[in-house]
């Protein structure tokens, strides 16, 4: 049996009774986390580049089934998802240790076509698992570093094929049909990496994840609407799989599927930074605080990364706000003189202001951001990373961070501070009483007979 059969024959099979009561509670918090980011994204990113993708969808029109998130109307589906994980990429969107942003691209997409179907919580919760495990399972076989090296984006790569299996699973397609959204899924999937050495692209590849969504729901629909597919999509020598990876295993596609879940070794991000910064930022605040040193104090800075993530934030120009949040100096540079509070779920650190302060440019002339060889024998879902500061009086200080930053799975954050952080990030984009409203539904998500409530309350207007 084809490998693409196999995982549609999980995929039909898997029912919400099948899931253990931890991935279920996870999911849901994972949902109402990202929820409420996609909203704050729609004020932080509702311009993407030089363009209003948002006003691009509600222009464009279309049979109105999914909401565009803050806009006021509805679009079809393929569209929602396109515009909606696209203000939902960058800073603050969740990372799987196989890295891929799993939550931005996933989720933005599943609950526009929950909405559409006026589908249960069940259901919703039940097409973002399969949609994970999917997505996972297609970025371990590929191996994110062997993508990342020949220049590929993994989540751009990975995100149709889950996003496939979450839209068929809710628009109830059978096993062939299922199989069928796989291959549709693998001729759309594409994505580059160059974008963080670009400071306009660093804006417009938001798009290029909002496309990997929107072509897993086309995926889908295309095929319910008939469309077929080659069946060694994955293993044959001239398959997706050969063409994206100098090293692939196939065999990370179907193992323990249907008894592993992924799900909840996804990382909620704390900071509104890559993912690799986010030790670096965690490592300088606990040497600033333990030792007493101040900003001020500091003459050097040298941060050590695995080669291979060094192209997406290991960048030596000054960022504009479009890039901020992965550039690696001017983060650390801001971290030392703002500290935990005035970094916590802020973007704020990326306004003209805060580019421009002649402290943050002077100290981020005195970091180095270096390749570390030996980081990069270390599993790149370890977000490892050594930092050593050198203050003005001549001590050194040196960490070796390989804990588990909060929001990782080791360290996760409890419900209380997701809730917390969704009515902090939502409430001042469509104020307090209708935050609540979400919370409410979303506490008891498994219960809800239709989301389009919940979806509509993301589509109401500021």
């Amino acid at each position: 049996m084809p490998v693409r059969d196999q995982i549609a024959s999980f995929c039909y099979d898997v029912r919400f009774e099948d899931l253990p009561r931890d991935v279920v509670e996870f999911t849901r918090l994972l949902i109402t986390d990202q929820i409420g980011l996609t909203i704050a994204g729609s004020r932080a990113y509702l311009k993407v580049g030089d363009a209003d993708i948002a006003g691009f969808f509600k222009a464009l029109g279309g049979t109105p089934e999914s909401s565009l998130v803050a806009e006021g109307c509805k679009v079809p589906s393929i569209n929602a998802a396109l515009s909606n994980t696209a203000i939902s990429f960058g800073g603050f969107d969740g990372l799987h240790r196989s890295a891929v942003h799993l939550p931005c691209c996933l989720i933005p997409a599943t609950v526009a076509v929950a909405e559409k179907q006026r589908a249960s919580g069940r259901d919703l919760i039940l097409a973002t698992v399969i949609g994970a495990e999917v997505i996972v399972r297609v970025a371990a076989a590929l191996g994110s570093s062997n993508a990342y090296n020949l220049g590929f984006h993994p989540t751009s790569l990975s995100a149709p094929f889950g996003c496939a299996m979450a839209a068929g699973k809710l628009l109830g397609l059978g096993r062939q049909t299922l199989a069928d959204a796989l291959s549709i899924a693998a001729v759309q999937a594409a994505g580059s990496s160059l974008w963080p050495q670009e400071q306009r692209a660093s804006r417009t590849v938001r798009v290029q994840v909002g496309r990997a969504a929107q072509s897993g729901v086309m995926a889908a629909l295309l095929a319910q609407a008939g469309v077929a597919g080659t069946g060694r999509i994955f293993e044959d020598p001239r398959g997706f799989l050969a063409g994206h990876s100098a090293s692939p295993d196939p065999a990370k596609l179907t193992e323990g599927l249907g008894t592993v879940y992924e799900i909840p070794n996804t990382t909620l991000k704390r900071f509104g930074a890559g993912i690799y910064i986010i030790p670096g930022m965690e490592a300088l605040l606990e040497i600033l605080q333990e030792n007493g040193i101040r900003a001020g104090d500091i003459a050097h800075m040298t941060y050590g990364l695995p080669p291979s993530v060094m192209p997406l934030v290991g960048g030596p120009e000054y960022p504009t706000s479009a890039s901020a949040s992965v550039s690696t100096r001017y983060v650390l540079a801001v971290t030392a003189y703002k500290g935990e509070e005035g970094m916590l779920f802020n973007r704020d650190y990326r306004s003209e202001a805060n580019l421009q302060d002649p402290r943050h440019q002077a100290l981020f002339k005195l970091i180095d951001v270096v390749a570390e060889p030996e980081l990069g024998k270390l599993s790149l879902g370890n977000w490892p990373c050594v930092l050593s500061v050198t203050t003005k009086d001549g001590r050194e200080f040196r960490k070796f961070h390989d804990e588990p930053a909060k929001g990782e799975p080791g360290n996760p954050f409890t419900p209380a501070e997701i809730e917390a952080r969704f009515s902090k990030v939502v409430a001042p984009v469509l104020l307090l009483q209708r935050a609540d409203r979400m919370l409410e539904i979303l506490r008891q998500l498994e219960n809800v007979p239709d989301v389009s409530e919940l979806a509509g309350h993301m589509g109401n207007n500021p």
